[in-house]
């Protein structure tokens, strides 16, 4: 697609100008509930992404000229099935 990688949250202090490439959020191992991984669920990621916002880090000029890429994978069920010994019984 020719667009330059985002810069990772994690290292969004000394990210400097590559911050105009936009923002990662993902945690591997993480979803949008919590998994057995202690990392950010993306409720917590989307909550990162807002206080960007909020503190002028990305503008209303920027969101306008920008792509957003939400994927969700099996970390979920996989959480559920391991927490509920393999059983999606209710």
């Amino acid at each position: 697609m020719g667009i330059p990688n985002p810069v990772t949250y994690r290292v969004r202090e000394v990210a400097g100008k590559r911050k105009q490439f936009g923002m990662n959020f993902a945690y591997g191992g993480t979803g949008v509930f919590n998994t057995l991984v202690a990392l950010p669920n993306m409720t917590t990621q989307i909550d990162f992404f807002e206080k960007l916002i909020k503190t002028g880090v990305y503008d209303e000029t920027d969101l306008k000229s920008s792509i957003a890429l939400v994927s969700v994978a099996g970390n979920d069920y996989s959480a559920y099935l391991t927490k509920n010994n393999g059983s999606f019984a209710v």
